[in-house]
């Protein structure tokens, strides 16, 4: 059933702001009528049965859960212990931070936070208002708070879970209190997770009477639930090579089957998948440790070959300083020894490292069951999506782009990505999960403008965006700034975009093919180039959607806090301010890796 979205002006008066409004126009997207049926009833229980909580109309139900996920998994861990709570009885508020309110903070009285770290100590995107207020003058004493942090990330890093450690300080700074001691978790923190859910729902239980804890549970459907610990398995129906064969990238389209019934996703959503290892690599790998393939492994609860957890269930070819540390404890080489008591250097001697490498390189006697203890968990790799739901029902298409490079005498291919374009064939099945990612959302309307800066692969959720205004029958005004290394080499998509083009969807396209000119030219120099008319579209109410690298990220606002001051006369303080409103207003959102 398909649910006409009016602009606000077209409603009858009502109590709903304008965030709120926005909030319910997504919710109900893509809801069949017996869904939305099923959704009327159940607010208009809510409303009915409102008067006999123990609660005054301001307040909030006395246990919120708040979780700020990037990759899936601080909502993953918040879910599980939403559940923990309502099998015991209590129905906490579970929330993204995306659709948080910040200034209910003072209204709070127990708050469990579980938030992820991007990029260098960042916190995730949709976490960003949230630190904004606390960071600002805005914020109310928090003194009746009590809280709690979960805080998940990668000791690789520098910044190793600062987002948590930043919103501890910023809660104690206005006064809140711990609940219990900050939990930080490295990348494999399901044990941690597991023991922190059990600790934080009996400490809860003390601290809180069952009557003050009770509101109406949202029940759960009966379906079974996909996510990272229980993924769908899709069929894979098309891959083809999308760049030229004498291209410097491999990047390749894949198009997989799924079940619409029971595998929902929006434009802007990503896709978490499980692949297997190559089995060349593990070969390899067990010649040299001289280990038996069928010898039997446990992990976990589950008992299988060593070659089985190999292929399916271990980390091959992201190597951890963890494993480095764990693997010179079984070697008697000082330099190994020596290197993994210096994070830098081992940090430097990863990052062109795969295990291959470290047991060739640093040989070790070890037995078929030391070494599954000593590797991680094998980890899923995020893809964004590149497809409508409405346009392909039963799809899901994903933009690979190969990983693939020689270093310490062998060539090496990603683990995700060589699987997907070089070993996978037609009627092979993926294990995957879709991870929402409502930073990255369409405008409410239809009607806004939007500016869709991409590099590489980062062009990927575009397609999916197009795909959608077209299946809605819209014809908003849409610019695509677009940058790769050839035009006749690596214009991915091409084909799309000049139909687009060609149909008014597409308004404007801008391109930047850095290696076809002596002079390298990049997004955020085409942007600062066509900066008059950038920031007329901005004033105009424009969207503007930044996809790709990190370092492409950052010359992306260089050129906005240029092109603010040069075009919109702002200092460069209040360049920085104009360019925070963007984003705290969801109209400058990024999907950086």
């Amino acid at each position: 059933m398909e649910v006409a979205v009016k602009s606000r002006e077209h409603f009858p008066a009502h109590p709903l702001d304008d965030f709120q409004l926005i909030r319910l126009q997504q919710s109900i997207e893509g809801l069949n009528s017996e869904q939305l049926v099923w959704a009327s009833g159940y607010l208009a229980a809510l409303a009915a049965y409102q008067p006999k909580l123990k609660q005054a109309a301001n307040e909030l139900p006395a246990l919120t859960l708040l979780y700020a996920t990037q990759s899936g998994n601080a909502q993953s861990v918040a879910e599980q212990l939403a559940d923990r709570f309502q099998t015991s009885g209590y129905a906490p508020r579970l929330v993204s931070a995306e659709n948080y309110r910040p200034r209910d903070l003072a209204k709070e009285k127990l708050l469990i936070v579980v938030i992820s770290t991007q990029g260098e100590g960042e916190p995730p995107e949709s976490a960003y208002g949230l630190f904004s207020y606390l960071q600002s003058k805005k914020t109310s004493s928090l003194s009746d708070l009590q809280y709690a942090i979960f805080g998940l990330g990668d000791s690789s890093y520098d910044q190793y879970c600062q987002a948590g450690k930043t919103l501890e300080r910023l809660l104690d700074e206005h006064g809140a209190k711990r609940l219990l001691d900050r939990v930080d978790a490295d990348v494999d923190f399901e044990p941690e997770a597991e023991s922190w859910q059990q600790q934080i729902h009996a400490t809860v239980k003390q601290h809180q009477p069952d009557d003050q804890a009770l509101v109406i549970p949202l029940q759960r459907s009966a379906n079974v639930r996909y996510d990272r610990n229980n993924p769908y398995q899709a069929e894979l129906i098309e891959r083809c090579r999308i760049t030229t064969e004498d291209a410097l990238s491999e990047v390749h389209h894949l198009s997989l089957e799924i079940d619409p019934q029971l595998i929902k996703f929006q434009p802007g959503d990503t896709l978490g998948l499980y692949f297997r290892n190559d089995q060349a690599m593990i070969d390899e790998l067990l010649s040299i440790t001289a280990l038996s393939a069928e010898a039997k492994v446990t992990l976990g609860s589950d008992e299988m070959t060593l070659n089985r957890a190999l292929v399916e269930r271990l980390e091959l070819t992201q190597l951890h300083p963890g494993v480095v540390r764990a693997w010179s404890s079984l070697t008697d080489d000082p330099h190994l020894r020596n290197l993994s008591e210096n994070i830098e250097q081992l940090r430097n001697f990863v990052s062109d490292r795969q295990l291959i490498d470290l047991v060739a390189g640093f040989p070790a006697e070890v037995d078929e069951q030391s070494l599954v203890e000593l590797l991680h968990h094998q980890h899923s790799r995020l893809y964004s999506i590149a497809s409508s739901q409405r346009a392909f029902e039963d799809e899901i298409h994903l933009t690979v782009s190969t990983l693939q490079y020689q270093s310490h005498g062998r060539n090496h291919l990603g683990g995700a990505s060589g699987d997907l374009t070089r070993r996978i064939e037609e009627t092979n099945r993926l294990g995957v999960y879709v991870v929402e990612n409502p930073s990255f959302r369409l405008p409410a309307s239809p009607d806004t403008p939007m500016i869709m800066v991409g590099s590489g692969t980062g062009i990927a959720p575009y397609r999916a965006f197009l795909q959608q205004q077209e299946s809605l029958g819209t014809h908003g005004h849409n610019w695509l700034v677009f940058g790769n290394r050839h035009f006749h080499r690596d214009f991915l998509y091409q084909t799309d975009w000049l139909h687009y083009r060609k149909s008014g969807l597409l308004e404007r396209i801008s391109l930047a093919f850095s290696r076809d000119n002596q002079e390298r030219t990049y997004v955020q120099a085409r942007l600062y180039e066509e900066g008059a008319e950038l920031y007329h579209w901005l004033q105009e109410g424009a969207h503007l959607y930044v996809c790709g690298g990190v370092m492409m990220e950052r010359g992306v606002y260089q050129s906005l806090l240029a092109v603010a001051q040069t075009h919109g006369g702002h200092d460069e303080a209040s360049a920085a301010d104009y360019i925070q409103s963007l984003r705290i207003q969801g109209r400058y959102q990024r999907d950086v890796y």
